[in-house]
């Protein structure tokens, strides 16, 4: 997501693209599949990539020449405040059931889980509970930081440092105590690698020449990556094919052709400026996701009542759209006010926008 100050003379416009490319795969992948049964496998396949996608374009603009004391209070402002203001959201819904189960249970929900536990989990940030990624990034940044010091900006060290994060990261997934740590604690290995191969990339490649290449390599990248992320895929899904150092092994080469198919993609989009700002403004986008969602989602399935878990593929696939384009338009919409009104919401005290 972009954490940057919009200098638009130095931003970089095929990354404001490829994350505004992984947003609408956090979108899609948050339609449900309880929803969408029949688009199970295509969320399945997002879910591999699209969030380590945004942790490397992070790491692009990584700087660990910064002091870190510095760098730290700089990210509490643009991560942490948005995580606990954007969050009050995501408390709305324990809250009530805290406070009025009946009312939760009129709604014709389920009032069985703990509300408290899932207030807890918010406010410290643990598992995968509200607006996870920031704390994820906020933690990682620092980690990097001390990384880079290690190994004294030795970037085959640093690649090989990294690794062993994935692979530490792939073993400790299912442990419930690692799941429980506060402020993603748990998931501190993985990432910290995936920023930490962005910031790689930047310093092995000028990336602002990226989107110069030539038309038939972008695409002939795109094709080679998305066969091959569909072919790991395919036996990524299939578990039983592969178990321990191998289903590591296939893990990370299916994230990694996701991710640089994704990169591919989004190099071979135009400049629109109107999908660019998802990606400039992707912050927002990503806080307001889940809230505008469930919005649309009650409208069209409750209120309108179209009954599109009965529906076949072409129908889902349809109303999948649908759902996606009134959503991304509401939190566009919210996002203008945002800039415009409320950037220190966004960590951002000294500056109002006004484009």
């Amino acid at each position: 997501m972009s954490y940057e100050p919009d200098r638009s003379k130095s931003r970089i416009i095929w990354v404001d693209i490829a994350r505004a490319v992984a947003m609408v795969l956090v979108f899609t992948g948050h339609l449900g599949a309880s929803w969408f049964p029949q688009l199970e496998p295509l969320l399945t396949a997002i879910y591999t990539f699209h969030m380590p996608l945004f942790f490397l374009l992070s790491g692009l603009f990584f700087k660990p020449t910064v002091n870190l004391l510095n760098l730290i209070i700089k990210r509490a402002k643009t991560l942490l405040i948005p995580y606990y203001l954007f969050s009050v959201f995501a408390l709305v819904s324990p809250i009530v059931k805290l406070l009025r189960p009946s009312l939760y249970e009129s709604a014709g929900k389920s009032a069985d889980s703990n509300p408290l536990s899932a207030i807890i989990a918010i406010v410290f940030a643990q598992g995968n509970a509200g607006l996870w990624f920031l704390w994820s990034l906020f933690v990682a940044i620092p980690c990097l930081w001390l990384t880079v010091r290690v190994v004294r900006s030795n970037k085959l060290v640093l690649a090989a440092v990294l690794l062993v994060y994935l692979i530490i990261d792939f073993f400790l997934k299912g442990t419930s105590v690692v799941a429980m740590l506060p402020f993603r604690l748990g998931k501190i290995f993985e990432a910290t690698a995936y920023v930490g191969f962005g910031y790689l990339i930047a310093q092995a490649c000028d990336i602002r020449k990226w989107d110069r290449l030539n038309f038939s390599h972008k695409l002939g990248a795109f094709l080679v990556f998305t066969v091959a992320f569909l072919i790991l895929e395919h036996f990524f899904a299939a578990q039983p094919v592969a178990t321990g150092a191998m289903l590591a092994t296939l893990a990370l080469f299916t994230t990694f052709f996701g991710m640089a198919m994704a990169i591919a993609f989004s190099l071979l989009l135009p400049e629109a400026r109107c999908f660019a700002t998802i990606g400039r403004d992707s912050l927002v986008f990503y806080a307001l996701n889940d809230l505008a969602l469930k919005m649309v989602k009650f409208v069209l399935f409750s209120a309108v009542g179209i009954p599109v878990a009965s529906l076949p593929l072409g129908g889902q696939l349809l109303v999948g759209f649908l759902t996606l384009i009134v959503a991304i338009a509401v939190c566009y919409v919210l996002d203008i006010f945002i800039q415009r009104h409320m950037r220190w919401a966004i960590g951002d005290f000294g500056s109002v926008r006004h484009s």
